[in-house]
């Protein structure tokens, strides 16, 4: 049984301020790193006790660049660095039977969504088939593209609700209820590592439930910028449309497709020195 970890770091129990979530922020950020490794760490025991033969785990936060090797469980397999193509989910592939989703978080502007955000500061929204979307959302389409079920889920009460209805054979793991978008009253990193362990157990006992989460093709992706000017560049991309002055349509084949589209957007918003942007 093969179990791959998408891993943010928003969603991670106590973390709750920009200071904590960017290598430039210095102590605070090390602080977050580690207790980001600590849940992949209790997400792949949790496999591994399961009956897991193998755990690839995908660092997905900014850089890709913040899970401690030196500290992670010696049996898994890192994914860390960019570019890739497969992105927040580079290494998964159809041979996997289930996918674990560690500190993922609310969209952009969700009430009580603590650090939300969708991907990158420039986006506003997302939309697929019309569906304002997480990160979840897209990641767990793709995971569906190739047959595999997100089996677990965990980050702050906000994504958890809006997993609920796309994922509702999944394990959800609440470590925070968010109290605003810099504020939160948060498990303690050992009580969240534990939950997550538990849940870890407990989705692959029930791998059977899990279903791939399928969107109806062709996906109608609609992307909102907070700038005209960032739709503008975007609407360049061939079969892209600009529609007003701040969205940017494309009607993609698949959701492999769309990924790669929306990397595009992204890389050539973050690039124009209008944005002085980051990367979540």
């Amino acid at each position: 049984m093969k179990v791959f970890i998408s891993a943010d770091i928003e969603g991670v129990a106590c973390v709750a301020h920009l200071a904590e979530i960017f290598a430039e922020a210095g102590g605070e950020y090390q602080m977050a790193r580690r207790w980001m490794t600590a849940e992949v760490n209790a997400a792949a025991q949790g496999a591994f006790e399961a009956g897991a033969s193998e755990v690839v785990v995908a660092d997905s936060h900014s850089t890709f660049r913040n899970i401690l090797p030196d500290e992670l469980h010696e049996d898994v397999v890192l994914v860390r660095g960019t570019p890739r193509p497969m992105f927040m989910l580079q290494g998964l592939d159809a041979s996997f039977d289930a996918v674990f989703f560690i500190g993922y978080h609310a969209r952009h502007n969700d009430p009580g969504g603590v650090l939300g955000h969708t991907f990158m500061e420039q986006v506003a929204a997302i939309r697929l088939n019309g569906q304002t979307i997480a990160e979840a959302h897209f990641n767990a389409a793709i995971a569906g593209h190739l047959g595999v079920p997100v089996a677990l889920i965990s980050g702050d009460h906000v994504i958890a609700e809006a997993m609920r209805s796309a994922l509702p054979w999944a394990e959800r793991v609440v470590v925070k209820q968010g109290l605003g978008v810099l504020a939160t009253q948060s498990l303690t990193p050992r009580k969240a590592q534990a939950r997550i362990r538990a849940a870890a157990q407990a989705a692959l006992a029930r791998l059977g439930e899990m279903r791939p989460y399928v969107l109806a093709r062709p996906i109608a992706m609609e992307v909102d910028f907070g700038i005209g000017q960032w739709a503008q560049l975007s609407a360049d991309l061939p079969g892209a449309e600009l529609f007003g002055e701040h969205t940017v349509r494309y009607a993609a084949a698949d959701m492999l497709e769309a990924q790669r589209i929306l990397r595009l957007m992204l890389n050539l918003t973050m690039n124009h020195p209008r944005t002085g942007g980051k990367s979540y």
